[in-house]
């Protein structure tokens, strides 16, 4: 399937992510590297899958996406309720919740148009800048991205 823009290197960001997360042996999986296990880290990836739909839908309505309450925070509130939310120590079970997750997040950018995408509704970012799907759709791509190279750095350091 080809992927169109702007879920493409959310894909590519999250099957190199799974790689790392097949790769772990089941103690890995369930060791701390700073402040979160893998687990931790696969948990709060599902629930920000879930999240983008949803903000998504607040900038399309012209409102600020509810995220943005807590990024004085850096996410801590938003972040514990997803490692809660999906406790399960299993990876297998964990993976194909993340798995259905990015479905749904997938079903939902290719339903949008490209003006729907990268429309400014009006919405700020706390920083200042138009707050769009397509940025906001970037930004899980690139977490996706950062968490891999925290875990592959942690492996490293084993």
């Amino acid at each position: 399937m080809t992927y169109r823009e702007p879920f493409y290197p959310i894909k590519m960001a999250s099957q190199d992510f799974i790689n790392v997360i097949n790769s772990l042996s089941e103690e890995q999986f369930l060791s701390h590297l700073y402040e979160w296990t893998p687990r931790d880290i696969v948990a709060h990836l599902i629930g920000w899958n879930t999240l983008m739909i949803e903000a998504s839908l607040s900038i399309l309505a012209g409102k600020q996406p509810a995220y943005y309450d807590d990024t004085p925070f850096n996410y801590s509130h938003i972040n514990a309720g997803y490692t809660a939310k999906y406790s399960s120590q299993s990876r297998e079970e964990l993976l194909k919740e993340l798995n259905s997750s990015l479905a749904e997040l997938e079903a939902f950018i290719q339903g949008l148009s490209e003006e729907e995408l990268e429309k400014d509704y009006g919405v700020r970012h706390y920083s200042g800048v138009p707050a769009t799907v397509k940025k906001i759709i970037a930004s899980l791509a690139g977490d996706y991205e950062y968490h891999t190279q925290q875990i592959r750095d942690w492996l490293k350091k084993q």
